[in-house]
């Protein structure tokens, strides 16, 4: 009698465009349109602040102006000798606190340095502060002063120096341009933000869509060779002969502990993401564990015309751990060399204890690991390359879990591989 397994076929279609690709130009177009947004904010911001230092220049020029014109007409009646010495009654020393006064009240709080400036004789008759006669005589802030009962013909001027009138300046103007370029940095580093964003929610979705298509078809694969073997038991010329019977009943048995394995990784996994998650370690022989997964995979390795041998080197064999997690751990990487095998597979499971640790080395001959591959191999949902090979099943989440074992158990994990030769994970565990 035979039986035949269904297969569904599917009609070619004409190709669609790539969705992936449309979407990378609409992100492109996007970039751009914000990148040219962006330079130009930048340049109107440029010159408007260029223009508002203009604007503060001369509302500076216009208060100095106007304080000037109090100060001139409020000390007008002040008098200077024919010589062009002060009279008595001009107090110098008064002058820059009076200027500084109206300055003030004119929106100008810098204290500058005044002078008195002879034309006549071109002498400098006062200077508030010593050393600033070169900057009083070059200042372009000259306001003539003509003082009343002045005999002779001299014209005179009140000099200001401000040392301090570009500071003052750049405060006023400053603040707007600084606020806009932090609001504009704000703006940018937010736009990239969003974008890897939307970036890494579309891989995780991408991610999310291949781990439930192939852990479904997983899953289907044990369900129907257990339904198989079960419809097979159900006839009577195979229920009668005890051989064939004891074969079904231990395909059934095998792929029992697969689904068992399965359902364990992904709930374990998906547990493991939460810091409240504990191990139960006990003293476990690791030697047995291995034989009790090995046997797990007499029919995969018969159908297939594959081996696995077996190097128990270690003494002891015993580690303390958690039991059902070493397991699910020792199925994995057995499993993981199993389907990265290109014909009959050839797994090696070797042990051995030295430094302190125990060692638990699974080695394929597959189909191997590029340099690229093994950065991103122990991470969650990603799942290595097979180029040509299509039938490799699993859902990118076994390598992981084995990762998040090692890591609870105080141990490391390290992966040999070369393409074309095959590779090799070693998993070391503390012995104390």
């Amino acid at each position: 009698m035979r039986y035949f397994v269904k297969t569904n076929h599917f009609n070619n279609h004409p190709k669609d465009p790539n969705p992936l690709l449309m979407k990378r130009w609409i992100r492109i177009f996007i970039i751009t349109i914000f990148a040219f947004a962006a330079i130009s904010l930048v340049l109107i911001q440029f010159t408007q602040t260029r223009r508002t230092v203009s604007i503060n220049d001369n509302m500076f020029n216009i208060g100095v102006t106007n304080a000037m014109e109090a100060v001139i007409k409020e000390v007008s009646g002040t008098l200077l000798l024919p010589d062009g010495t002060p009279s008595p009654t001009f107090r110098y020393q008064g002058l820059d606190s009076l200027i500084s006064q109206h300055l003030l009240t004119n929106g100008i709080d810098i204290r500058p340095v005044v002078g008195i400036y002879d034309e006549g004789q071109s002498s400098l008759l006062f200077a508030s502060a010593a050393g600033q006669e070169r900057n009083l005589e070059d200042s372009p802030y000259r306001y003539v002063f003509t003082p009343q009962n002045n005999a002779g013909s001299n014209q005179y001027y009140i000099l200001l120096s401000f040392p301090s009138a570009q500071l003052f300046l750049q405060r006023n103007s400053n603040l707007l341009a600084y606020a806009s370029l932090i609001l504009i940095t704000i703006i940018i580093v937010m736009f990239f933000v969003s974008i890897r964003a939307l970036t890494v929610q579309r891989k995780l979705d991408t991610m999310k869509t291949e781990f439930i298509n192939n852990m479904t078809h997983e899953i289907k694969t044990p369900l129907a060779t257990v339904s198989l073997a079960c419809e097979m038991l159900r006839d009577e010329s195979i229920s009668n002969d005890e051989e064939s019977r004891r074969n079904f009943l231990a395909i059934i048995n095998d792929e029992n502990q697969r689904l068992r394995v399965l359902v364990d990784t992904i709930l374990q996994s998906a547990k493991m993401s939460k810091k409240s998650f504990r191990i139960n370690p006990k003293e476990v022989d690791v030697h047995t564990l291995i034989e009790k997964v090995t046997q797990s995979f007499r029919l995969t390795l018969s159908n297939r015309g594959g081996t696995l041998d077996t190097r128990l080197e270690a003494a002891p064999s015993i580690v303390v751990a958690d039991e059902m997690h070493l397991t699910n751990l020792i199925f994995n990487l057995i499993d993981n060399g199993i389907k990265y095998s290109t014909g009959a597979p050839h797994i090696t499971v070797a042990t051995s204890v030295a430094d302190g640790w125990f060692r638990l080395s699974v080695s394929d001959e597959g189909i191997g690991i590029s340099k690229d591959d093994q950065k991103h191999v122990f991470e969650k949902f990603y799942r290595v390359s097979t180029g040509d090979i299509h039938n490799v099943k699993g859902f990118g989440i076994g390598l992981n879990y084995v990762a998040q074992v090692v890591k609870l158990h105080q141990g490391h994990i390290s992966l040999e591989s070369e393409l074309g030769k095959g590779s090799t994970f070693t998993v070391a565990l503390p012995t104390n």
